[in-house]
C-alpha cells in the first residue's frame, strides 16, 4: 500500500528560505532545491509524491 503524503502550502512556503543574493533554498525530503520563486514549491512537492493543499 502507497503512502499517502499531503502538505499545506503555507507549511511547504515556510520550508523556503530567503538567500541574500536572490532566491530560496527549499529543502524537502532531504533534497535541497534552488529556487527563484515560491510557486515553484507545489510541482516540486508534487514530483515528491506530495498533495498539496492550499
Amino acid at each position: 500500500m502507497e503512502t499517502i503524503k499531503t502538505a499545506s502550502f503555507e507549511y511547504l512556503i515556510d520550508l523556503a528560505k530567503p538567500k541574500p543574493e536572490g532566491g530560496f533554498e527549499f529543502i524537502l525530503d532531504g533534497s535541497v532545491y534552488q529556487i527563484d520563486d515560491v510557486l515553484e514549491i507545489s510541482a516540486i512537492a508534487g514530483r515528491h509524491g506530495y498533495i498539496v493543499i492550499y
